[in-house]
Protein backbone atom coordinates (compact mmCIF):
# COMPACT_ATOMS: atom_id res chain seq x y z
CA UNK A 1 0.00 0.00 0.00
CA UNK A 2 1.28 3.41 -1.32
CA UNK A 3 1.70 6.45 1.51
CA UNK A 4 1.67 10.39 0.76
CA UNK A 5 1.34 12.42 3.83
CA UNK A 6 1.20 16.36 3.75
CA UNK A 7 1.89 18.87 6.50
CA UNK A 8 0.95 22.31 6.03
CA UNK A 9 1.72 25.00 8.84
CA UNK A 10 -0.84 27.73 9.09
CA UNK A 11 1.56 29.71 10.28
CA UNK A 12 4.29 30.10 7.99
CA UNK A 13 5.13 33.85 6.29
CA UNK A 14 3.76 35.47 9.25
CA UNK A 15 6.85 36.36 10.81
CA UNK A 16 8.34 39.97 11.72
CA UNK A 17 10.65 39.39 8.61
CA UNK A 18 7.41 40.33 6.46
CA UNK A 19 6.95 43.50 8.41
CA UNK A 20 10.60 44.83 8.10
CA UNK A 21 10.76 43.80 4.81
CA UNK A 22 9.11 43.87 1.02
CA UNK A 23 7.74 40.38 1.35
CA UNK A 24 4.15 39.37 0.48
CA UNK A 25 2.59 36.97 2.68
CA UNK A 26 0.45 33.46 1.87
CA UNK A 27 -2.78 33.65 3.17
CA UNK A 28 -4.52 30.14 4.55
CA UNK A 29 -6.85 30.39 2.00
CA UNK A 30 -4.26 30.36 -0.80
CA UNK A 31 -2.48 27.37 1.11
CA UNK A 32 -5.95 25.53 0.50
CA UNK A 33 -5.89 26.33 -2.73
CA UNK A 34 -2.15 25.04 -3.26
CA UNK A 35 -3.62 21.97 -1.35
CA UNK A 36 -6.19 21.35 -3.45
CA UNK A 37 -4.03 21.19 -6.29
CA UNK A 38 -1.61 18.93 -4.67
CA UNK A 39 -4.44 16.54 -3.93
CA UNK A 40 -5.68 16.77 -7.94
CA UNK A 41 -1.79 15.88 -8.93
CA UNK A 42 -2.04 12.84 -6.02
CA UNK A 43 -5.38 11.93 -7.53
CA UNK A 44 -3.46 11.22 -11.08
CA UNK A 45 -1.00 8.30 -9.61
CA UNK A 46 -2.19 5.17 -7.63
CA UNK A 47 -1.92 6.22 -4.16
CA UNK A 48 -3.59 4.48 -1.69
CA UNK A 49 -3.63 6.77 1.37
CA UNK A 50 -2.39 10.26 1.80
CA UNK A 51 -2.54 11.28 5.62
CA UNK A 52 -1.76 14.83 7.14
CA UNK A 53 -1.37 17.07 9.92
CA UNK A 54 -4.84 18.70 11.55
CA UNK A 55 -4.67 22.31 12.18
CA UNK A 56 -6.73 25.62 13.62
CA UNK A 57 -7.44 26.27 10.05
CA UNK A 58 -8.72 23.34 8.51
CA UNK A 59 -6.56 23.59 5.07
CA UNK A 60 -6.26 20.10 4.15
CA UNK A 61 -9.65 19.06 5.72
CA UNK A 62 -11.42 22.35 3.52
CA UNK A 63 -9.19 21.18 0.44
CA UNK A 64 -10.45 18.21 -0.31
CA UNK A 65 -14.15 19.29 -0.23
CA UNK A 66 -16.43 19.21 -2.90
CA UNK A 67 -13.58 16.89 -4.48
CA UNK A 68 -13.73 13.26 -5.45
CA UNK A 69 -10.54 11.56 -4.57
CA UNK A 70 -9.37 8.00 -5.08
CA UNK A 71 -7.72 7.57 -2.00
CA UNK A 72 -8.31 7.83 1.56
CA UNK A 73 -7.47 11.12 3.00
CA UNK A 74 -6.49 10.13 6.96
CA UNK A 75 -6.23 12.89 9.57
CA UNK A 76 -2.88 11.97 11.63
CA UNK A 77 -4.68 11.35 15.52
CA UNK A 78 -2.98 13.31 18.31
CA UNK A 79 -2.94 16.50 20.15
CA UNK A 80 -2.36 18.78 18.31
CA UNK A 81 -1.24 22.70 19.28
CA UNK A 82 -0.39 24.44 15.94
CA UNK A 83 3.34 24.57 17.18
CA UNK A 84 6.10 23.06 15.62
CA UNK A 85 6.72 20.14 17.35
CA UNK A 86 3.48 19.04 15.77
CA UNK A 87 5.52 18.85 12.48
CA UNK A 88 7.98 16.67 14.23
CA UNK A 89 5.78 14.59 15.55
CA UNK A 90 3.70 14.00 11.84
CA UNK A 91 6.49 13.40 10.22
CA UNK A 92 7.56 11.06 12.95
CA UNK A 93 4.00 9.18 12.68
CA UNK A 94 4.34 9.17 8.47
CA UNK A 95 7.15 6.86 9.14
CA UNK A 96 5.67 4.79 11.44
CA UNK A 97 2.78 4.86 8.64
CA UNK A 98 5.64 3.88 5.95
CA UNK A 99 4.76 7.07 4.06
CA UNK A 100 6.79 7.34 1.06
CA UNK A 101 6.82 11.10 0.62
CA UNK A 102 6.60 13.72 2.88
CA UNK A 103 4.82 16.95 1.38
CA UNK A 104 5.35 19.80 3.64
CA UNK A 105 3.73 24.05 2.89
CA UNK A 106 6.16 26.82 4.60
CA UNK A 107 9.50 27.86 5.27
CA UNK A 108 12.71 26.95 5.92
CA UNK A 109 11.25 26.58 9.30
CA UNK A 110 8.66 24.11 8.74
CA UNK A 111 10.71 21.76 6.90
CA UNK A 112 13.38 22.26 9.50
CA UNK A 113 10.32 20.30 11.92
CA UNK A 114 9.69 17.60 9.71
CA UNK A 115 13.25 16.14 8.99
CA UNK A 116 13.45 16.39 12.60
CA UNK A 117 11.05 13.69 12.78
CA UNK A 118 12.49 11.60 9.81
CA UNK A 119 15.22 11.65 8.13
CA UNK A 120 14.32 8.32 5.84
CA UNK A 121 11.35 10.27 4.21
CA UNK A 122 11.82 11.83 0.93
CA UNK A 123 10.62 15.45 1.34
CA UNK A 124 9.41 17.66 -1.18
CA UNK A 125 8.64 21.24 0.89
CA UNK A 126 6.64 23.63 -1.00
CA UNK A 127 7.53 27.40 -0.45
CA UNK A 128 5.09 29.48 1.86
CA UNK A 129 6.98 30.71 4.07
CA UNK A 130 9.24 34.08 4.11
CA UNK A 131 12.44 32.54 4.14
CA UNK A 132 12.81 29.59 1.75
CA UNK A 133 16.18 28.58 0.48
CA UNK A 134 14.98 24.69 1.34
CA UNK A 135 11.81 24.26 0.15
CA UNK A 136 11.37 24.49 -3.58
CA UNK A 137 8.52 26.90 -5.84
CA UNK A 138 7.02 24.70 -8.03
CA UNK A 139 3.01 24.27 -9.40
CA UNK A 140 1.61 22.30 -6.81
CA UNK A 141 -0.45 20.15 -9.37
CA UNK A 142 3.26 19.12 -10.44
CA UNK A 143 4.07 18.74 -6.98
CA UNK A 144 1.98 15.74 -6.36
CA UNK A 145 2.25 13.84 -9.50
CA UNK A 146 6.17 13.91 -8.39
CA UNK A 147 5.26 13.19 -4.71
CA UNK A 148 2.64 10.38 -5.85
CA UNK A 149 5.23 9.22 -8.34
CA UNK A 150 8.31 8.70 -5.82
CA UNK A 151 6.04 6.77 -2.86
CA UNK A 152 4.56 4.80 -5.98
CA UNK A 153 7.27 3.66 -8.44
CA UNK A 154 10.15 6.23 -8.68
CA UNK A 155 11.65 5.64 -4.89
CA UNK A 156 15.45 6.32 -6.68
CA UNK A 157 14.02 10.15 -7.51
CA UNK A 158 16.04 11.36 -5.10
CA UNK A 159 18.44 14.11 -4.24
CA UNK A 160 20.60 14.09 -1.17
CA UNK A 161 21.77 17.49 0.62
CA UNK A 162 24.17 18.26 3.70
CA UNK A 163 22.43 19.11 7.16
CA UNK A 164 23.94 20.85 10.14
CA UNK A 165 24.12 19.24 13.56
CA UNK A 166 24.22 21.15 17.02
CA UNK A 167 25.97 19.70 19.46
CA UNK A 168 26.38 21.47 23.46
CA UNK A 169 28.87 19.92 25.61
CA UNK A 170 29.64 16.82 22.90
CA UNK A 171 26.14 16.12 23.15
CA UNK A 172 23.89 16.30 19.75
CA UNK A 173 21.41 18.74 20.52
CA UNK A 174 19.32 19.67 17.46
CA UNK A 175 19.99 20.05 13.68
CA UNK A 176 19.52 22.91 11.33
CA UNK A 177 18.82 22.70 7.09
CA UNK A 178 20.27 25.57 5.94
CA UNK A 179 22.15 27.73 8.34
CA UNK A 180 23.23 28.14 11.80
CA UNK A 181 24.26 31.64 13.60
CA UNK A 182 25.41 32.84 16.87
CA UNK A 183 23.40 36.37 17.55
CA UNK A 184 24.90 38.73 20.40
CA UNK A 185 21.87 38.99 22.05
CA UNK A 186 18.65 36.86 22.24
CA UNK A 187 15.92 40.14 22.32
CA UNK A 188 13.08 40.50 20.23
CA UNK A 189 11.21 37.63 18.03
CA UNK A 190 12.60 34.52 16.89
CA UNK A 191 13.73 35.75 13.39
CA UNK A 192 16.86 36.77 12.70
CA UNK A 193 17.22 39.65 10.68
CA UNK A 194 19.30 42.61 11.96
CA UNK A 195 23.06 41.75 10.62
CA UNK A 196 24.81 43.87 13.24
CA UNK A 197 24.02 41.25 16.56
CA UNK A 198 24.73 38.61 13.49
CA UNK A 199 28.61 37.20 14.83
CA UNK A 200 28.56 33.99 12.92
CA UNK A 201 26.89 31.99 10.27
CA UNK A 202 27.39 28.24 8.85
CA UNK A 203 25.45 27.47 6.32
CA UNK A 204 25.24 24.73 3.66
CA UNK A 205 24.10 27.00 0.82
CA UNK A 206 27.32 27.62 -1.21
CA UNK A 207 26.58 29.90 -4.60
CA UNK A 208 24.00 32.77 -4.54
CA UNK A 209 20.28 31.93 -4.80
CA UNK A 210 18.78 32.15 -1.62
CA UNK A 211 17.10 34.88 0.88
CA UNK A 212 18.06 35.19 4.72
CA UNK A 213 21.57 34.63 6.52
CA UNK A 214 22.32 32.01 3.99
CA UNK A 215 22.91 34.68 1.47
CA UNK A 216 26.04 35.61 3.27
CA UNK A 217 27.58 32.16 2.57
CA UNK A 218 26.56 32.08 -1.05
CA UNK A 219 27.91 35.88 -1.89
CA UNK A 220 31.33 35.02 0.49
CA UNK A 221 32.94 33.70 -2.25
CA UNK A 222 33.68 30.27 -4.67
CA UNK A 223 32.83 27.67 -3.13
CA UNK A 224 35.74 24.38 -4.16
CA UNK A 225 34.28 21.01 -5.36
CA UNK A 226 34.47 18.83 -1.74
CA UNK A 227 32.99 21.97 0.34
CA UNK A 228 29.51 21.05 2.02
CA UNK A 229 29.34 24.05 3.97
CA UNK A 230 30.89 27.66 4.58
CA UNK A 231 31.93 29.53 7.99
CA UNK A 232 31.61 32.60 7.79
CA UNK A 233 32.68 34.96 10.56
CA UNK A 234 31.36 38.70 10.63
CA UNK A 235 33.55 41.46 11.28
CA UNK A 236 35.75 44.07 9.84
CA UNK A 237 36.46 43.53 6.39
CA UNK A 238 35.36 43.97 3.44
CA UNK A 239 32.06 44.40 2.99
CA UNK A 240 29.58 42.22 0.29
CA UNK A 241 25.30 43.29 -0.23
CA UNK A 242 23.07 40.19 0.37
CA UNK A 243 19.62 40.07 0.31
CA UNK A 244 19.12 39.19 3.99
CA UNK A 245 15.08 39.05 3.64
CA UNK A 246 12.48 39.72 0.13
CA UNK A 247 13.31 42.98 -0.83
CA UNK A 248 15.61 43.88 1.64
CA UNK A 249 19.01 44.09 0.50
CA UNK A 250 21.90 44.43 3.29
CA UNK A 251 25.89 45.49 3.02
CA UNK A 252 27.40 42.83 5.61
CA UNK A 253 31.27 42.93 6.57
CA UNK A 254 32.99 39.52 6.61
CA UNK A 255 35.71 38.89 8.52
CA UNK A 256 36.49 35.28 7.19
CA UNK A 257 35.35 32.87 5.61
CA UNK A 258 36.27 29.39 5.59
CA UNK A 259 34.54 26.10 3.35
CA UNK A 260 34.12 22.82 5.64
CA UNK A 261 33.79 19.37 4.08
CA UNK A 262 31.84 16.61 5.10
CA UNK A 263 32.28 15.92 8.82
CA UNK A 264 34.02 18.98 9.79
CA UNK A 265 33.21 21.44 12.61
CA UNK A 266 33.49 24.46 14.21
CA UNK A 267 32.89 26.52 17.12
CA UNK A 268 30.06 28.45 17.99
CA UNK A 269 30.43 31.60 20.04
CA UNK A 270 27.32 32.28 23.19
CA UNK A 271 25.21 34.20 22.47
CA UNK A 272 21.64 33.26 20.88
CA UNK A 273 21.88 30.18 18.45
CA UNK A 274 19.64 30.92 15.11
CA UNK A 275 18.89 27.69 13.58
CA UNK A 276 17.66 28.31 9.63
CA UNK A 277 16.68 31.71 10.61
CA UNK A 278 15.12 31.57 13.85
CA UNK A 279 16.55 31.96 17.59
CA UNK A 280 16.32 28.66 19.25
CA UNK A 281 18.86 28.26 21.67
CA UNK A 282 21.09 29.81 24.60
CA UNK A 283 25.01 29.33 24.54
CA UNK A 284 26.26 30.09 28.25
CA UNK A 285 29.67 30.84 28.87
CA UNK A 286 31.22 27.69 29.87
CA UNK A 287 29.79 25.70 27.33
CA UNK A 288 31.11 23.70 24.14
CA UNK A 289 28.86 24.20 21.11
CA UNK A 290 29.65 23.19 18.07
CA UNK A 291 28.26 22.69 14.60
CA UNK A 292 29.10 19.35 12.35
CA UNK A 293 28.60 18.98 8.46
CA UNK A 294 27.02 15.85 7.67
CA UNK A 295 26.84 15.03 4.00
CA UNK A 296 23.52 13.49 2.35
CA UNK A 297 21.59 14.31 5.52
CA UNK A 298 18.30 15.12 4.07
CA UNK A 299 16.55 13.18 1.31
CA UNK A 300 14.50 15.79 -1.00
CA UNK A 301 12.33 14.19 -3.94
CA UNK A 302 13.99 14.84 -7.57
CA UNK A 303 10.91 16.60 -9.25
CA UNK A 304 12.66 16.25 -12.47
CA UNK A 305 13.40 12.49 -12.40
CA UNK A 306 10.02 11.78 -10.30
CA UNK A 307 8.22 13.37 -13.31
CA UNK A 308 9.92 11.31 -16.08
CA UNK A 309 9.04 8.15 -14.24
CA UNK A 310 5.73 9.12 -13.91
CA UNK A 311 5.24 9.98 -17.76
CA UNK A 312 7.51 6.27 -18.09
CA UNK A 313 4.80 4.45 -16.10
CA UNK A 314 2.18 5.81 -18.21
CA UNK A 315 3.50 4.58 -21.51
CA UNK A 316 3.72 1.02 -20.29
Amino acid sequence: MTRVAIIANPASSKDIRRVVSHASSVSNNEKTSIVRRVLQGLAATPVHEVWYLPDHAGIVRNAAERQQLPFRLLPFEGQWHDHADDTTLAARLAEQHGVGCLITLGGDGTARAAVKGSRSIPILALSTGTNNAFPQTIEPTLAGLAAGSMACFASEAVTRHALLEIYRNQELLDLALVDVASVADSLGGRAVWEISKVQQVVTTRLTPGTVGLSAIGGHSGIAPADAQAVHVLLGAGRTINVPIAPGLITPVALAESTYLTAGESVELRSGAIALDGEREWMARAGEQWQVKVLADGVATVDIAAALAAFTQQQAR
